[in-house]
């Protein structure tokens, strides 16, 4: 008999509705969908915080509750999973990383991002892992484009077919935590930051 596994959590930040889907403080969604069709795990159901999708051990969660308000989502979803923290993964962008340009943390401060300002607080920790995507444009220091306004305007065409890569490389990361933990994750990273 195969002992039976703890499960993992997923994460991934964004606003729900169809006119945020492109928006690029919506990557982790992007990410997370794109992660769920690889594994064959796209049978999201809705609940009232968010929407989760499982396979096997593994559960996959897109919040409802709009990115600044994302903790309370994740606080309800780690109480009714028994989620210990090192197995929650929360995938989010980062409007200070360049496009595509792929960090991740095993715990940390929130550097400025109200979604994981409202999971550490919901949580009452920092001590989590976490995969951020670059979402900056050089020319977005340069533009009179507010913070809120960046985060919330849609991806370009070239921008979409550029992210094809680093997406499919943060869902081939997310894929060693789940199979084994953060520290292949972070293996893998590293050989891959290498080859950049």
């Amino acid at each position: 008999m195969f002992a039976k596994t703890a499960p993992k959590l997923i994460v991934g930040l964004g606003n729900p509705g169809d006119e945020y889907e492109n928006n690029r403080h919506n990557i982790g969604f992007v990410i997370v969908n794109e992660l769920c069709k690889k594994i064959h795990a796209n049978n999201f159901k809705k609940k009232r915080s968010y929407f989760v999708a499982d396979k096997n051990d593994f559960l996959f969660l897109l919040p409802r509750t709009y990115m600044n308000l994302s903790g309370i989502a994740i606080r309800k979803a780690v109480k009714k999973y028994k989620i210990a923290l090192d197995n929650l993964l929360i995938v989010l962008d980062d409007i200070n990383l360049p496009l595509g340009k792929i960090r991740i943390r095993e715990n940390g401060s929130s550097g400025g991002h109200n979604g994981l300002k409202s999971i550490i607080a919901e949580l009452n920790s920092q001590d989590f892992p976490r995969l951020r995507m670059g979402v900056g444009a050089k020319n977005q220091q340069e533009s009179d484009i507010s913070l809120r306004d960046f985060v919330l305007s849609d991806f370009t065409e070239e921008e979409i077919n550029f992210l094809e890569k680093p997406i499919s490389q943060s869902v081939e990361l997310i894929t060693h935590f789940l199979f084994q933990d953060y520290k292949k994750m972070s293996d893998v990273f590293s050989q891959m930051s290498s080859s950049f």
